[in-house]
């Protein structure tokens, strides 16, 4: 069973991130919490705590507890939890393609950055640890889990070897958005495909252009335009429900524009 705390957690969460609560609404009272969430006292608090932590809730001590504006307040874990509460909770759909989107345009622009940091430090030694994770992925390249793995290994040691405390930093707290991120493309292409992006990693690793510093505005950038390439992949997957599509359709014919 879920500890207590989560379950309060995850539903205020949800609530707050959904708008069923809003900025400046003021909650229930502790015993009034704790009863419509079926835990004891203790738990709510720890909850309260760890949301407060976060940024989302005020505790005014003789008020009560008011919910935050999370985006002027709240960070990257808060978003952090929200993808790791979809995994556990996969009826009830709680990050929409929208909010999918803006993490890879974030994702577009981040990614080539710590790449140019990275290249300019990387090693032998490192370059040799990225091309054995590009060949075990090669050697996986039917199994879609050890892909997606694999895929966050790579980009997790590109933050390492840029041995700067942000980027390791942003990267751990950014591995759940990431992991669906990598999902979605991984999904979206077929083996072939998935072959043919890991062999050109392992063929650039493998050039003399990584451990020149000269060439790591070529490469990031490189990225950049695959990884628009890659997101635009997957924007073509959210399609329109029929209805939709049919309205539109039908607008456009209206106003002359087809």
């Amino acid at each position: 069973m879920k500890q207590g705390y989560k379950k309060v957690t995850n539903k205020l969460m949800r609530e707050i991130f959904q708008n069923r609560l809003s900025a400046g609404d003021k909650l229930p009272t502790e015993r009034e919490l704790a009863g419509q969430m079926g835990v004891d006292r203790t738990s709510l608090r720890i909850a309260l705590k760890q949301l407060e932590s976060m940024n989302v809730l005020e505790i005014r001590h003789g008020d009560g507890i008011y919910v935050k504006d999370y985006l002027k307040n709240a960070g990257l874990d808060f978003l952090r939890l929200l993808f790791l509460q979809q995994e556990a909770e996969e009826d009830e759909v709680i990050i929409d393609a929208y909010i999918i989107d803006e993490v890879m345009a974030f994702w577009v622009e981040f990614m080539p950055m710590m790449i140019r940091v990275a290249l300019r430090r990387i090693s032998p030694r490192d370059i040799k640890r990225c091309i054995d994770i590009l060949n075990s992925e090669l050697e996986n390249i039917h199994d879609e889990h050890a892909v997606v793995e694999s895929e966050l290994l790579q980009q997790e040691v590109m933050a390492e070897i840029t041995d700067n405390l942000l980027f390791v930093l942003l990267s751990n707290s950014t591995r759940p958005l990431r992991k669906k991120l990598v999902q979605l493309f991984v999904r979206q292409i077929d083996v072939e495909e998935r072959k043919k992006h890991v062999e050109f990693k392992r063929a650039l690793f493998r050039s003399r252009m990584v451990d020149n510093p000269e060439s790591a505005d070529m490469i990031a950038d490189g990225y950049k335009k695959a990884l628009t390439e890659y997101n635009d992949i997957v924007r073509k997957s959210w399609n329109l429900s029929a209805q939709d599509e049919k309205l539109v359709k039908e607008f456009l014919s209206a106003s002359g524009k087809t």
